[in-house]
């Protein structure tokens, strides 16, 4: 991860993006932010539902929630829907978000 969040850092900077937060869900907890994008960072070519364990920290409900719940306005989820659906916190967001129409890419998780 901190390839990632270095490589965030140095080019929001240098976009004048000062102010731009970039971290962990770790580093948010007890924090709200107006507008929150998440990298689920884990992808897969397989849509074998067995492979649920590869999916490590996407699995924990309690970082699901403080993920999900840190933006007071906009929260964008950046990530393959069909790898993250296979999760059950991640399948129910994803269920709503295609059913109310905000979700880009993918149209159906089955």
């Amino acid at each position: 991860m901190r390839f990632e969040v270095n490589t965030f850092r140095e080019k929001f900077s240098s976009l004048g993006w000062k102010s731009v937060e970039v971290g962990s869900v770790h580093q948010f907890q007890g924090k709200e932010k107006l507008v929150v994008i998440i990298s689920t960072v884990r992808s897969s070519s397989k849509s074998n539902p067995s492979m649920k364990n590869s999916l490590g920290f996407l699995t924990n409900p309690k970082q699901f929630n403080v993920a999900v719940t840190r933006a007071r306005a906009l929260l964008i989820v950046v990530g393959n829907p069909c790898t993250l659906s296979r999760d059950r916190c991640w399948n129910q967001l994803l269920t709503y978000c295609q059913q109310n129409s905000s979700n880009i890419g993918v149209q159906n998780l089955s």
